[in-house]
């Protein structure tokens, strides 16, 4: 009788502890990383089958590029030029878990950005709090060039991922 219970005790344990880790690996895939994406620039690249041709020039959307270092700058709410001109940053405001993650990748903290963002100063800063994904691929976009996050890499016209 004795040995029946221990079996039992133990088949329950193991079941426990399985369950146990299937709820944790599949936690950890429900929250992904982010993805970051920067607006794309307008490069002209001459088709190199028609070398006679003007019309033959064709306008490829390159993503910009930005360094670690100018990443954490922005979202500090220093000024950062892409070619001359500022670069914005977008952020989703509120107690966003991709914001939580994408802010302590660069080691930057979220509740600082938020209310760094609520300073009017900031908006010559080109600081934008967004309220969804679909806000922040539309903030990226009016705001040319940006840099925000997303929770899967995502390729428009207009945004790409850029690390």
């Amino acid at each position: 009788m004795y040995l029946m219970s221990t079996r039992k005790y133990r088949s329950a344990k193991i079941r426990l502890i399985g369950a146990s880790l299937l709820a944790v690996l599949l936690g950890t895939a429900a929250q992904a990383d982010p993805v970051w994406h920067c607006s794309r620039t307008s490069v002209q690249v001459a088709d190199a089958g028609d070398n006679f041709s003007l019309a033959a020039l064709d306008a490829e959307r390159e993503v910009l590029r930005i360094s670690l270092r100018d990443l954490y700058a922005i979202y500090q709410g220093n000024q950062v030029k892409a070619s001359g001109v500022p670069l914005s940053a977008c952020f989703i405001g509120g107690n966003n878990a991709i914001t939580k993650s994408a802010m302590s990748s660069i080691g930057a903290e979220p509740q600082v950005l938020e209310k760094l963002s609520r300073k009017t100063a900031l908006v010559s800063q080109n600081i934008y709090m967004v309220q969804s994904e679909q806000d922040m691929q539309s903030c990226m976009t009016k705001h040319h060039p940006a840099i925000g996050y997303l929770s899967k890499a995502t390729h428009t016209e207009a945004v790409g991922p850029c690390f």
